[in-house]
């Protein structure tokens, strides 16, 4: 059974998975619907995808806008990131913040995150391994970010790698939510 532990963002959850592990190597569980659904998270997942990434480069702070706004999933299969999550919904008693998680192939931990929250890590070793899973499907049109830089969160890199998209995301001072906070529906 996957152990969850609720965040400073409403909706946004670390879950911990147990890593079993023999001579052979290790073998983790990243979903189990029951518990999913136990605890009101989305498991309509639309999408799936994988990224590797050399130590220091910097992805997100990326989401998708409605009508294609997804939940999301993330696992650190292999090497180790700090994963970090803002919270955009407007209302939101944590509107703005940011949170940052270490995640890792050793720890287990991975995060679910709710519809309206940006994402992005930075990898902590070479050939980090990123696993998503999101509830749309990739839709260019809505497909945004914010300036990594542009959150109130203390990065461990000052000159990361980045991508030209990921360069030219417009700082979160500059950005219109256009997410709006449901307390009852704060995990979806």
């Amino acid at each position: 059974m996957m152990d969850t532990e609720p965040t400073d963002i409403p909706g946004c959850y670390v879950l911990q998975a147990k890593v079993l592990g023999d001579p052979r190597g290790t073998f983790t569980k990243t979903f189990h619907m029951p518990r999913f659904e136990e605890l009101g998270l989305r498991t309509d997942w639309r999408e799936e995808y994988f990224s590797t990434s050399a130590k220091g480069v910097v992805r997100g702070m990326h989401f998708q806008s409605p009508p294609a706004d997804h939940a999301k999933m993330v696992f650190c299969l292999t090497g180790e990131v700090l994963d970090v999550v803002v919270d955009l919904r407007r209302g939101s008693p944590a509107f703005g913040k940011a949170l940052g998680f270490t995640l890792s192939a050793e720890n287990g931990r991975g995060l679910y995150l709710p519809t309206g929250c940006a994402h992005g890590f930075v990898s902590m070793r070479d050939a980090s391994g990123m696993y998503y899973k999101v509830t749309s499907v990739h839709a260019p049109d809505h497909d945004l970010g914010i300036a990594w830089d542009s959150i109130d969160f203390d990065w461990p890199v000052r000159a990361p790698a980045l991508s030209a998209r990921d360069a030219a995301h417009p700082r979160l001072s500059d950005f219109t939510t256009p997410f709006a906070f449901d307390p009852e529906g704060a995990a979806l």
